[in-house]
Parts: structure tokens; C-alpha cells; sequence
């Protein structure tokens, strides 16, 4: 028979044992759910960047494409210097100057001709105001007129 202190103490460790077991376990089980998550983080993540892949290749395509239409070459065609690039832009500057300066040009005529028009049509066309007052005259002298018929068929 064992004296109960060590009895005590064996109870107290093999308690330990099994909670430590049970840590263990636990520990296993995290590691396995972060590896899980890692993995699919780690998935998600290269299909993410596959796809901005496939972006910036179809932005570049597009770059190359506009420089391309617009005579500057690509960004590395090392054959147009950069004061090329630059004096096509201030060429392009400098011819839309002179379209503007033109087209304001047309826009000043084509409004100065509908101001004539316009100016023309308010003297050859009473307004509105004229025309009810026009109009109530004219029904004005029509019922004074079959007033008096109106009257003399009376007295008649």
C-alpha cells in the first residue's frame, strides 16, 4: 500500500500526461488547419497574380498599339529618341492649334448668320403678345358688330 501523498502524485502526473497528450493532439490538429490554409492563401494567390499577368500583358498590347498609331514606337524601340517622340507631340499640338483656330473661325460665321436670321424673323413676325391682342380686337369688334345687328333685328 502506497502512502497517499505518492498515490496523490502519481494521480497529478498521469493527469498531466493526459493533458499534455491532449495538447498535443491540439497542436497537431492547428498546424494541420494553418498548412490548409497556407496551401489555399498560396492557390489563391497564383491564380490572382496569373491573372494580372494576363492584365498587364493586354494593357501592354494596348500601348504598343496607340504609340504605334500615334507614330512613336514602342516604349523600348530604342531607334526613336525621346526628342522625336517629343516633336511629334508638339507637331500634333501645333496642328491641333490651327483646327481649333479654324473650326472657331466657321462657328463665329455660322453664328453670326443665325443672329441675322433670327433678327430677321422677329421684324417680319408679330409676338405673341401682339398677335392675343390682334385676335381680341378682332373678336372685340365681332361682338360689338353682332351686338348691333343683334339690336336692330330687335327693334325691327
Amino acid at each position: 500500500v502506497e502512502p497517499a501523498g505518492v498515490s496523490e502524485s502519481k494521480m497529478r502526473a498521469a493527469e498531466w500526461e493526459r493533458q499534455i497528450e491532449s495538447l498535443d493532439q491540439k497542436e497537431i490538429e492547428l498546424h494541420q488547419t494553418q498548412l490548409r490554409l497556407i496551401r489555399e492563401q498560396t492557390s489563391t494567390f497564383i491564380r490572382d497574380l496569373n491573372a494580372l499577368r494576363q492584365e498587364v500583358g493586354g494593357i501592354k498590347q494596348k500601348t504598343v498599339a496607340i504609340e504605334h498609331s500615334l507614330g512613336l514606337g514602342g516604349l523600348g524601340d530604342s531607334r526613336t529618341s525621346m526628342i522625336e517622340r517629343l516633336s511629334s507631340v508638339e507637331s500634333f499640338a501645333a496642328e491641333s492649334a490651327k483646327m481649333h483656330d479654324l473650326h472657331s473661325r466657321d462657328l463665329k460665321a455660322v453664328q453670326d448668320v443665325h443672329s441675322r436670321a433670327m433678327d430677321s424673323l422677329k421684324e417680319a413676325h408679330a409676338t405673341i403678345p401682339e398677335r392675343v391682342e390682334y385676335i381680341e380686337k378682332l373678336l372685340g369688334d365681332s361682338a360689338d358688330t353682332h351686338a348691333r345687328e343683334l339690336k336692330a333685328l330687335k327693334d325691327a
